[in-house]
């Protein structure tokens, strides 16, 4: 028997700083995965453009990391659970909360994806 499984594939958000002749304060990012589980892999985008993977994820997991506030910049959070879990993700700017996600399932459920973009 199956259980119920959640998961959401989440809008791409656009932030746009205002353009201006003061230099821009890069922005700060958050990513964060929380709840109960296994986590087969994490993939994520630290520079805005790259793609790094971390396997056999335990929860709680957050990577923190700074973006140029100039040009445009991908951010994406690519969750894979493994067997049994109950987890959310979040990806914040700035400490602002850009985009979450939740899954739950005991078989493994589906990849929880979470996307945005920084830029003007």
């Amino acid at each position: 028997m199956r259980t119920l499984r959640a998961a959401a594939m989440v809008p791409v958000f656009v932030l746009a700083a205002a353009c201006s002749s003061e230099p821009e304060t890069p922005h700060t990012i958050v990513y964060e995965v929380t709840g109960t589980g296994q986590i087969a892999w994490i993939k994520y985008k630290a520079d805005g453009k790259t793609s790094v993977q971390e396997d056999g994820i335990t929860p709680p997991w957050t990577k923190t990391f700074t973006l140029p506030a100039e040009g445009t910049q991908q951010l994406e959070l690519l969750i894979q659970p493994a067997g049994e879990h109950d987890l959310s993700a979040s990806i914040e700017v700035d400490g602002q909360p850009l985009t979450s996600s939740a899954s739950a399932a005991s078989d493994g459920g589906g990849t929880m994806s979470l996307t945005g973009e920084l830029g003007h």
